[in-house]
C-alpha cells in the first residue's frame, strides 16, 4: 500500500519515497534502508565502500524507476523491469552480507576473524534469541485455540 513508505526494492528514482535510494534534487541521496536502528557508522562505511566500488568497475545502474510507486505494481512488472526484493527480515539480510565481498574487504578484519564472520554471528544470535520469545499476541490468540 505504501502506507509506511518503506523501501521494499532494490531500486532507485527521483524524488519517490518507494525507492530504496532517492534522489530528491540538489545532489543529494537518501538511502531509505538505512534507520535508527543501524551503526551509522558501519553504514557510512558500507555506502561509500559500495558506491566507490560502482565507481571503480564502471557499474550502471539501469534507468530510475521514478514513475512508479513500487508498492503498487505487480510482480510481473518488477521482474520484467528487473527489480528484486531487498532482504525480507535480518536473519535473510545476514545471509546477503556474508556474501558481499565488497564490505568483506572494506571492514576488514577483527583480532580473531572478519569482522563480516563476526557481524553476522552477532545478528544471528539476536535473531535466535527474539524469535525464541512468546509474545503477547501469541498468548492471546493460541492459549485459548488448543
Amino acid at each position: 500500500s505504501g502506507a509506511t513508505w518503506a523501501p521494499v526494492y532494490i531500486s532507485y528514482g527521483y524524488n519517490n519515497r518507494t525507492q530504496m535510494l532517492r534522489i530528491p534534487a540538489g545532489g543529494r541521496i537518501e538511502d531509505r534502508t538505512v534507520d535508527g536502528s543501524c551503526n551509522p557508522y558501519l553504514a557510512a562505511a558500507a555506502i561509500l565502500a559500495s558506491g566507490l566500488d560502482g565507481i571503480e568497475r564502471g557499474l550502471d545502474p539501469g534507468e530510475p524507476t521514478t514513475e512508479l510507486d513500487l508498492h503498487e505494481v505487480s510482480d510481473a512488472q518488477r521482474q520484467e523491469l528487473g527489480i528484486e526484493l531487498l532482504p525480507a527480515n535480518l536473519l535473510d539480510a545476514t545471509r546477503e552480507l556474508e556474501r558481499d565481498d565488497v564490505l568483506r574487504k572494506a571492514l576488514g578484519s577483527t583480532p580473531r576473524e572478519d569482522y563480516i564472520d563476526y557481524f553476522v554471528r552477532v545478528k544471528r544470535e539476536e535473531w535466535r534469541e527474539a524469535h525464541e520469545q512468546v509474545t503477547q499476541w501469541e498468548i492471546d490468540r493460541y492459549l485459548q485455540l488448543y
